[in-house]
């Protein structure tokens, strides 16, 4: 709950920010297309049900990364004008063991959303992420093996901030609220990152992304539970068209 406070606290002060003064930058009447494959080292934390057995998650990132069966990450913007489209995806294979029990994941997470320029420093954000996750869990003490998956959608609503992009080095805030009940009870979004350009159709990208999701349906045998904090550093190269 903590977390969550903290931030809510932090998108009020975005929001405050995107109202301070900045200088004027016409958006361009063409369409400008970003596509950014990228690296997450990601650590996960906080607890999952598969078939109504409890199991507490507690995974650094050289864990995942040496567990990790397939992995692909990446990002699409396009923009015209005061509107644009994006889309962000991954998908995590994991195979890894917790304790006493084997964990065999698949994950998935992948958002489609509206942008609205607000100013040439931020834009209002909103669309939906589509989460799926096939869960198997293996406890070798008993030899139980339970398997459960699910899919739903979270509906989101952000902001994002940035630096006048004809900077060389500059700074970009994702955020974002969601879920709302419709799907997790509750999800959240920061990810920061700083950019170098190379050439206008080229630039380094540096940061680091949370993502909490809380979701749980069912009762009994048929629970099931994703209440995880997925963290970590970002790397990748943003291309420009």
């Amino acid at each position: 709950m903590k977390s969550k406070v903290h931030f809510l606290s932090a998108i009020a002060l975005l929001v405050v920010a995107t109202a301070a003064p900045a200088a004027a930058q016409a958006p361009s009447d063409k369409w400008e297309v970003t596509v950014a494959p990228y690296f997450m080292g990601a650590a996960m934390s906080g607890a999952t049900t598969v078939r109504g057995r409890e199991l507490d998650v507690d995974v650094s990132a050289s864990d995942i990364f040496s567990n990790l069966q397939f992995g692909a990450m990446g990002l699409v913007v396009a923009r015209k004008g005061n509107w644009g489209l994006g889309g962000d995806a991954i998908w995590m294979a994991l195979g890894s063991t917790v304790g006493e029990t084997n964990v065999d994941f698949n994950q998935g997470a992948f958002a489609f959303y509206g942008l609205r320029r607000l100013g040439s420093a931020a834009d209002l954000t909103f669309g939906l992420r589509v989460n799926t996750l096939q869960g198997n869990l293996e406890f070798k003490r008993s030899g139980v093996k339970v398997s459960q998956d699910k899919t739903w959608v979270d509906p989101l609503v952000g902001l994002i901030l940035r630096s006048p992009k004809e900077r060389r080095l500059g700074l970009k805030v994702y955020t974002e609220i969601g879920g709302f009940g419709a799907g997790s009870d509750f999800e959240w979004q920061i990810f920061p990152t700083v950019g170098y350009r190379f050439s206008d159709r080229v630039s380094l990208e540096l940061g680091y992304r949370w993502l909490d999701m809380d979701y749980s349906t069912g009762v009994g045998n048929d629970s099931f539970r994703y209440d995880v904090l997925t963290q970590g550093p970002i790397g990748g190269l943003a291309f420009r068209f």
